[in-house]
């Protein structure tokens, strides 16, 4: 990568298909689940957190994993892959990678990768596909 001040704003040749963009840490913590219950008013087992929670968690891994992004990308599909199952109290790590990028049709595609884990075991990981703005 070739963004190396915090203030520029990510761009298309600043990725590079393989290379690691950050890493997050996740609490599946009890203002995480409060959080949860208000919204959308389900309970959370005491062995398992909803699938939805972990998509959550991989979403804000990657809003949180490389900043500034510009104005104007488009999220245009992700694709996901449950693994093992994570509880309440759990913490994990999610690792976010440039998986590739193309130019084609004058729009600039980058996907992304997300893994969630919690220790060894892989909880969800997936890709992002984004038609990044500049």
């Amino acid at each position: 990568m070739t963004n190396t001040s915090p203030a520029d704003v990510w761009t298309f040749d600043d990725f590079e298909p393989g290379a690691e963009l950050g890493r997050v840490s996740v609490a599946l913590d009890d203002a995480r689940i409060a959080s949860w219950r208000a919204i959308y008013g389900t309970p959370v087992a005491p062995d398992r957190v909803p699938a939805g929670m972990l998509v959550a968690a991989m979403m804000e891994a990657y809003l949180k994993a490389f900043q500034p992004r510009p104005p104007g990308n488009i999220h245009a599909g992700q694709t996901l892959a449950f693994g093992a199952s994570a509880r309440p109290g759990d913490r994990l790590e999610a690792q976010v990678t440039c998986r590739d990028k193309l130019f084609r049709k004058e729009r600039r595609w980058v996907t992304f990768g997300v893994t969630l884990r919690n220790g060894a075991q892989d909880v969800l990981s997936g890709e992002i596909r984004t038609i990044w703005a500049k």
